[in-house]
């Protein structure tokens, strides 16, 4: 619940205008009028799955691939899917959290977190950055990292990699879903 609020508060004052570029950096490339037009309806959509997904069916499933450990739990409401939550492994640092939600079979919102990038100062547990990404369809209307100066606008590659993640998430929840109506 912590890391939530936090990612929630960050969110916010992102939104408000608060961050700065660091020094010796371009600043980020500003947010088209209409995503954050947008943003605080998507916000709301996916806190209200979200708020929901405890009353939701839900099943849980692991993906153990190279390179990536991870587990999830996808919440339906009836057929459709509204909400996967994933949990990588990140050791010796307590596991990354990502939520992807779902409206009519297709992605519109996630969230999620990455290792921030490194700064100065003494060693210790990298600090996390936040990853806030709202889709239309097949493109991002708005794509982000939350470092400590602001927000920075994602790679193309890391839009596309969420995108086939929840792709992969959502047809591996669809199809236990399916298995377990199956089974005898």
């Amino acid at each position: 619940m912590h890391r939530t609020s936090l990612l929630v508060l960050t969110v916010v004052l992102v939104l408000a205008g608060c961050g700065r570029a660091p020094p010796g950096r371009a600043p980020a490339a500003p947010t088209p009028a209409g995503a954050l037009a947008s943003a605080p309806a998507a916000d709301a959509r996916a806190a209200a799955i979200r708020a929901a997904a405890p009353g939701l069916a839900s099943l849980a499933g692991r993906r153990d691939a190279p390179g990536l450990d991870a587990s999830w739990r996808a919440y339906f409401a009836g057929e459709e899917l509204r909400l996967i939550e994933e949990s990588v492994a990140d050791p010796p640092r307590p596991p990354l959290e990502n939520r992807y939600y779902f409206e009519h079979g297709a992605l519109f919102f996630f969230t999620g977190e990455q290792p921030a990038e490194a700064g100065g100062g003494a060693g210790g547990a990298a600090p996390r950055a936040a990853l806030l990404a709202e889709f239309r369809g097949a493109e991002a209307a708005r794509a982000v990292r939350i470092e400590h100066y602001g927000a920075v606008r994602l790679a193309p590659e890391r839009v596309v990699a969420i995108a086939r993640r929840a792709a992969e998430l959502a047809s591996a929840a669809r199809d236990e879903r399916s298995a377990t109506r199956v089974a005898p």
